[in-house]
């Protein structure tokens, strides 16, 4: 009597990405990893997070495996608007800003909102800059970072730490200061947000 062994060989594990590799790709895509640099700063772990709250994963900030497989086949976000001009959207589920041109998101930035404690929500709805302030301003709930005030009542869109990788702010959209940067010569009065 012969027996026959069947031996299974697993498929190789891919390699993981170098952290220059990460930084490529996600610059790539539009999100926050400003510069290749091979060494994780603060806005690539905040790139990072921002893909991961897009991609569905756990918002670490550390390319675990299921990070580097998303990495290789990544989700597209999907714009509310498709209007000509630009605009930006912010992804209150995600915890994502985007900004979209004519119809194209180009630009994904980690986001932080309302934490929904109290009267501490970012409301809903489709917004317009009325007012810019392109300098610190020091409030009672904390310092903001060039707001950019989208309501009467005091919700801007505005830098100043932290970002947090869930809700957390006190109602205004809290992008990090790099983001800020960006983001601010692009809504000047006007300027469309929405939030959904």
């Amino acid at each position: 009597m012969t027996s026959t062994t069947t031996t299974t060989t697993a498929p190789p594990k891919s390699t993981p990405p170098t952290v220059s590799e990460v930084q490529k790709i996600l610059g790539d895509l539009g999100y926050q990893a400003r510069a290749v640099t091979g060494q994780v700063d603060d806005e690539t772990k905040h790139a990072i997070v921002a893909f991961q709250k897009v991609n569905g994963l756990p918002r670490t900030g550390v390319v675990d495996d299921a990070t580097a497989a998303a990495l290789r086949a990544p989700k597209a976000i999907t714009p509310q608007h498709a209007t000509p001009g630009t605009h930006l959207e912010v992804d209150i589920a995600r915890q994502v800003a985007y900004v979209v041109t004519d119809g194209k998101v180009g630009k994904i930035y980690d986001a932080c909102t309302g934490d929904n404690v109290g009267d501490r929500v970012t409301p809903l709805g489709d917004f317009h800059v009325y007012y810019q302030i392109n300098f610190w301003e020091y409030g009672p709930l904390g310092n903001l970072y060039h707001p950019s005030y989208i309501t009467t009542t005091g919700i801007a869109v505005h830098g100043g730490e932290p970002v947090l990788a869930q809700p957390g702010s006190n109602g205004c959209v809290r992008l990090t200061d790099p983001s800020i940067d960006e983001v601010f010569p692009l809504l000047r009065p006007g300027a469309e947000v929405l939030i959904h």
